[in-house]
């Protein structure tokens, strides 16, 4: 049996360059979705007020391969990498990418970093805590459907 490769996590997080609404968000997570089973990615997306972050799982190339696409996206723009590293596991196992709506406070407040418009932003906690961080608060919100 080949070993299995190792997994890395980003977590990123980018202004939206239009008005982005709950109905325009379906298509995108169901392409997302099917790249991310296709490749074996995974996370979970929050959306609030314009905003993006987005928590990314799995083996390399596939990650930075998919994180340049994302850079590229014209549907978004200050893309700014929060944290990168290698884990032992997935904190979003079950989840191809799941999407949890929040508010901008609930958003600042999980990460602890100012809004996108003020500061690039500095981490306030370590990867792993954020990480953890965004795991509860997707309890009981997010869905992979």
């Amino acid at each position: 049996m080949p070993p299995q490769p190792m997994l890395y996590s980003l977590i990123y997080r980018s202004q939206a360059s239009r008005a982005v609404h709950e109905v325009t968000l379906p298509p995108l997570l169901r392409k997302a979705r099917l790249h991310n089973e296709r490749t074996r990615l995974g996370g979970l997306l929050l959306y609030a007020n314009g905003e993006f972050m987005q928590v990314l799982e799995g083996p390399e190339p596939a990650l930075s391969q998919l994180y340049a696409r994302i850079q590229a996206d014209p549907r978004h723009f200050a893309v700014r990498t929060l944290a990168y590293g290698p884990i032992a596991e997935r904190a979003f196992p079950d989840w191809r990418m799941a999407y949890a709506p929040a508010d901008a406070k609930a958003l600042e407040k999980i990460t602890g970093f100012l809004p996108l418009k003020a500061a690039p932003g500095l981490a306030a906690h370590p990867a792993e805590e954020v990480t953890q961080l965004l795991h509860e608060f997707a309890q009981g919100r997010a869905h992979d459907e």
